[in-house]
């Protein structure tokens, strides 16, 4: 089915948060300058004396938020900083006034005094404990796990590996945006709207209504709005003003709280002879930047040995304060870099015993499925056939013949955590209307409804719509997140078109006495008449899915990657030229969105691996503050893209998909440096890959 969901936004008419017509005042954040400083004075007199509204750290109304599941960063630190800062680019004042020029004239002229402290700029310094980034802790580790499971084999042969994985930022094409009411009523971007109007009332004492909007990119990015409306609202209701708030992108670089993980791996790898791996052991020590606690750092404990059979495990994680923008909950929210590492351990292994990278996969891979490891339950797969069907492609590797790089990688990744999603559904004006309560984000979902409904039921496309509704009026709602929706929309849908026909048709039976049938948009009577469903206008369900495993996450995707590089003759870098993805979702709902997804992110791998990562200076200041400095790439800088659906529907999903939005990253960054080593015969232990690796010894 065409999607239609796009014809907007192809028009120029997505009505994103800055094109809502709006009339009151604007907010401009003060900010730090420095990753660390102690804050002496804040002077706002000139700024008052001008007519300007100022809301501080003293203005502020917050309870702490709690630890949990959540891959991003949870609500434990001010939104606004007090006596301290501990990253560039904190906020510290909300300034407002009648228009965005004045609000900024006005923000430059807050002078702030500052005792400018030594910077904590990495874990290697964060671990020696000299300067510390929250001081009643009295230490830069703020939270610490270990998982076990096994027991580790002391006597096999032994694998050494340190490993680095770069920090880096979502960088959705939109930015951050809310415009706020005195009355707690938000209009914004924010991901997953229900939850964080919860979230954000909790700790802003005040009640939040969040109307959702078309947002322009998330993939995790957007949770992390919650401080930002937090201050915004309680900021209205004190001057009793509407504000409005969009974010600049060297704002996003330097103060989302949106990076993904940066992570450093300390890892031992037990082994026989033959291959065969007996143990894992990881030490991960976690960048968290000027925050508490980041969750990023545990969702691989749903995929500790990623597609292989490997049981005995201990995984130790330690999270760092440093003086970093905090990390959110970047797509994969943690998993990509496991992935990653996994791989790097797969192909050191093969090259330590002189075997090939697959024969070293095909020893390790699960063979059977449902399979059920010391920390999850893989329900359904075949990452043997992924990998058979890859090795096949001899016009790939016959490249390397010609001088090109091949590299493989293969993984697995946890979707569709358990929780619910609900939708409302609505005869209206001869359609059905279904009502969700998310922003849409550009993956599709709202196509995946129409086509959904529309099979369903029965009945054309062009007589279903979807609609988005606030946080009060929405059923329990999360959206998109931890690849869910395939089975959380399916889910929900599903049940929502089966509560809507039981009601229309209890209605029929109540009218004509007699029992009715539905097939393919009719209620059709005993007697013969045939009513369709859009003529029952005003009629309207709502329902929530409900889906618990027995594990934390229930559907496992797999996937295969064959990446090209080449040595690009007019730069002398390296140059990704194909990625060959084969992938298991298990029973795709469409087809063509599955491949935009994983073309998606895999664009995202790929250049994590070459390209993105943040960097600081002597000093920990800042260097990547636009998007040149920061190094995404241009379309010209990826590769070409070929995908591949291997389906094995999976046994505990409604119609046997599995979610497909995270496993792409990891894989493809795993793919690009396996090629990259094959083409430089250089042991690549980080990423992005440093790109003078072809001039050194």
């Amino acid at each position: 089915m065409r999607r239609n969901d796009v014809l907007d936004l192809l028009a120029g008419k997505g009505n994103y948060v800055d094109d809502i017509p709006y009339k009151g005042y604007f907010g401009v954040f003060v900010r730090s300058p420095y990753p660390h400083a102690r804050i002496l004075k804040i002077d706002t007199e000139e700024v008052i004396r001008k007519g300007g509204l100022v809301f501080t750290a003293k203005d502020l109304y917050f309870s702490k938020g709690e630890k949990g599941e959540n891959e991003g960063s949870a609500l434990l630190t001010l939104p606004l900083a007090f006596n301290k800062v501990r990253y560039e680019g904190e906020p510290i004042a909300l300034i407002i006034a009648e228009d965005p020029y004045k609000a900024q004239d006005l923000a430059d002229l807050v002078n702030i005094d500052y005792e400018v402290l030594q910077p904590v700029s990495n874990v290697k310094e964060a671990l020696k404990n000299e300067v510390l980034v929250f001081e009643e802790l009295k230490t830069n580790v703020v939270y610490e796990k270990t998982l076990e499971y096994g027991t580790i084999p002391f006597g096999d042969k032994e694998l050494d590996l340190d490993l680095y994985w770069s920090r880096s930022s979502g960088n959705p094409i939109e930015t951050f945006g809310a415009i706020v009411y005195p009355d707690g009523t938000v209009y914004s971007n924010a991901q997953a709207p229900k939850f964080l109007a919860e979230e954000i009332s909790k700790t802003s004492g005040r009640k939040v209504k969040l109307v959702p909007l078309r947002a322009g990119g998330s993939f995790g990015s957007k949770f992390s709005l919650a401080p930002y409306i937090s201050v915004l609202v309680q900021a209205s209701a004190k001057f009793n003003v509407p504000i409005k708030w969009i974010e600049t992108r060297t704002e996003h670089l330097k103060a989302s709280n949106s990076s993904g993980p940066e992570r450093t791996f300390k890892i031992k790898v037990y082994y026989e002879e033959n291959g065969l791996i007996t143990g894992l052991d990881f030490t991960v020590f976690e960048d968290i930047g000027a925050s508490l606690y980041n969750g990023q750092a545990f969702k691989p404990s749903g995929i500790l040995a990623g597609p292989y059979k490997i049981r005995n495990i201990r995984y130790s994680a330690k999270l760092i304060a440093t003086n970093k923008n905090p990390p959110g909950a970047f797509r994969g929210a943690g998993t990509p870099p496991h992935t990653w590492a996994l791989e790097r351990i797969m192909d050191t292994l093969a090259e330590e015993l002189g075997i090939s990278k697959s024969d070293i996969r095909k020893k390790n891979f699960i063979d059977s499925f449902p399979y059920e490891a010391p920390y999850t339950l893989y329900d359904s797969g075949d990452p043997n056939r992924l990998l058979s069907l890859a090795l096949e492609r001899t016009d790939l590797w016959n490249l390397r013949e010609k001088g090109y790089g091949i590299g493989l990688a293969c993984s697995t990744d946890p979707s569709t955590p358990s929780g619910t999603e609900g939708v409302k559904m609505e005869v209206r004006n001869g359609k059905v209307v279904v009502k969700v309560g998310y922003s849409p984000e550009g993956q599709g979902n709202e196509h995946t409804a129409v086509k959904l409904v529309s099979q369903f039921l029965g009945i054309p496309a062009e007589l279903v719509t979807v609609e988005t509704i606030d946080s009060d009026s929405s059923p329990p709602s999360f959206g998109p997140g931890g690849s869910r929706m395939a089975v959380f929309m399916a889910g929900a849908i599903k049940g929502a078109v089966e509560e809507l026909v039981k009601v229309i048709s209890q209605r029929i039976r109540k009218e004509y006495g007699e029992e009715v049938e539905f097939s393919n948009g009719y209620f059709i009577t005993k007697n013969g008449d045939r009513l369709h469903i859009s003529k029952f206008d005003g009629t309207e369900v709502t329902y929530t899915f409900n889906h618990q495993g027995k594990y934390r996450f229930t559907a496992y995707p797999f996937a295969c990657d064959i990446a090209v590089v080449k040595v690009d003759r007019e730069t002398g870098l390296i140059k990704p030229v194909k990625l060959i993805v084969y992938i298991d979702p298990g029973t795709p709902i469409d087809e063509e969105l599955v491949k935009e997804q994983v073309i998606g992110g895999s664009a995202i791998g790929v250049s994590l691996a070459l390209y993105e990562a943040y960097k600081y200076g002597k000093q920990g200041e800042l260097l990547t503050t636009s998007l040149i400095d920061y190094g995404l790439p241009s379309a010209l800088d990826l590769p070409e893209f070929e995908i591949n659906i291997v389906p094995t529907p999976s046994p505990y999903t409604p119609l046997g998909a599995k979610g497909i939005g995270e496993i792409p990253v990891g894989v493809a960054a795993a793919a690009i440096t396996s090629a990259v080593e094959d083409l430089t015969g250089k042991k690549i232990r980080s990423v992005p890959i440093d790109k003078e690796i072809l001039y050194t010894g």
